[in-house]
């Protein structure tokens, strides 16, 4: 083997063991940054009298066919679950992801944060996205409200169109077009239930601050009220 041969290979061994080296540094610093996000996470939960579990077997399959989640999903996990009153409703929030090891460079994973208010009242069923290309195939026919602003931008679907039509145009509607929230978070009404949810987002005391803000904003244009006692979580 020649001198040049050698250099060749002692330098190719030396960047295999820096890039070993990088990636666990990477890794162990991602796991550390995330503990110390959930712990914080943690504090702010229980320093407002919220509980906070990190995960709760079974709650995402007590969802399913609601919010984000398919009616066929079932087993996956709900982590970093906080439980409280917000505004005089019951809110649970939590994290979820599907896809492997979060902490695996080489995997994709996709995380969802999940907001879920009880309202304690009847509602109509009430499915509201951002207007998407695939949203015909994949949601079903949009409903049409009849302001131009709102069946441009959003796509909109619900079993009873006639009620739904009524809660949009009581104020919901103006609200959706006219806050840019909406376009990052998609609302769903069902069972008495308000969900919101962001894509490729964990739970933070940020995200979590976020999606209460903007439940407790979008139930002022539903025209339902708090009742005198906190309602149950959700």
């Amino acid at each position: 083997m020649s001198g040049t041969e050698a250099v060749v290979i002692l330098l190719w061994w030396s960047g295999v063991a820096a890039l070993v080296f990088w990636t666990r540094r990477r890794k162990a610093r991602k796991k550390s940054e995330q503990r110390d996000s959930y712990g914080e996470l943690r504090s702010f939960a229980e320093g407002r009298g919220w509980r906070y579990d990190e995960v709760v077997p079974g709650l995402v399959d007590t969802y399913k066919g609601n919010g984000p989640f398919w009616r066929w999903t079932s087993g996956v996990p709900a982590d970093h679950v906080v439980s409280g009153a917000h505004g005089g409703f019951g809110f649970r929030a939590f994290e979820t992801q599907f896809g492997g090891d979060a902490l695996e460079a080489n995997e994709h994973v996709h995380v969802l944060s999940v907001c879920v208010l009880d309202l304690g009242v009847d509602v109509p069923d009430l499915r509201v996205y951002r207007d998407g290309w695939f949203d015909t195939l994949v949601r079903g026919r949009a409903m049409t409200v009849g302001i131009p602003q709102l069946d441009k931008d959003f796509h909109i679907v619900s079993r009873d169109e006639e009620r739904a039509r009524t809660l949009l145009l009581g104020g919901l509607a103006e609200f959706l077009v006219s806050d840019g929230r909406a376009a990052k978070s998609p609302l769903h009404l069902s069972g008495g239930r308000l969900f919101t949810w962001r894509e490729e987002t964990r739970l933070s005391t940020e995200t979590l601050s976020e999606c209460l803000e903007y439940l407790a904003d979008t139930v002022g244009h539903l025209g339902v009220t708090a009742p005198d006692q906190p309602t149950q979580t959700p």
